[in-house]
């Protein structure tokens, strides 16, 4: 059985207020959102140096990532990421499975066309940027 944890469990233990984001994310419900640890299968298929993705269904990181989590150590990175792929959730459910699909590879290959290397086309895509930006937003207080 993979570990799983409810996205609210670990904002809530990074002292991050699932309702905080309501506003940003009107359509992820963080206490219906489950992240998993990837399979190692999964886990190829990752550029080097991804610890997480989030995919319609729930978000899939690294296992190191999940023991983060379940450790407490370093909240705030914990917060960041969490709330990085929850944006991408909302996304996925603002733009559909298409348009999401369509701009974020759109974004990446002009970038690519333009010469640039795989890092940075992957910053220069706009519902990356976007996730980073509503990310870089959280102020975790006192985790529970």
């Amino acid at each position: 059985m993979t570990p799983s944890a409810p996205a609210v469990d670990i904002l809530l233990a990074s002292g991050v207020d699932p309702t905080d984001l309501n506003e940003l994310m009107p359509h992820v419900d963080p206490a219906r959102v489950r992240v998993r640890v990837a399979s190692p299968l999964f886990r190829r298929f990752w550029a080097k140096g991804i610890v997480a993705v989030a995919l319609p269904n729930g978000v899939f990181v690294d296992p190191q990532v999940m023991d983060r989590f379940r450790s407490g150590a370093e909240p705030e990175r914990s917060a960041r990421l969490i709330v990085h792929e929850l944006m991408h959730i909302e996304q996925w459910r603002r733009l559909g499975l298409l348009r999401h699909v369509g701009q974020y590879l759109g974004d990446y290959l002009r970038a690519r066309f333009r010469g640039d290397g795989h890092w940075n086309s992957y910053r220069s895509i706009r519902l990356e940027q976007e996730a980073r930006e509503i990310a870089a937003l959280v102020q975790p207080r006192e985790p529970r």
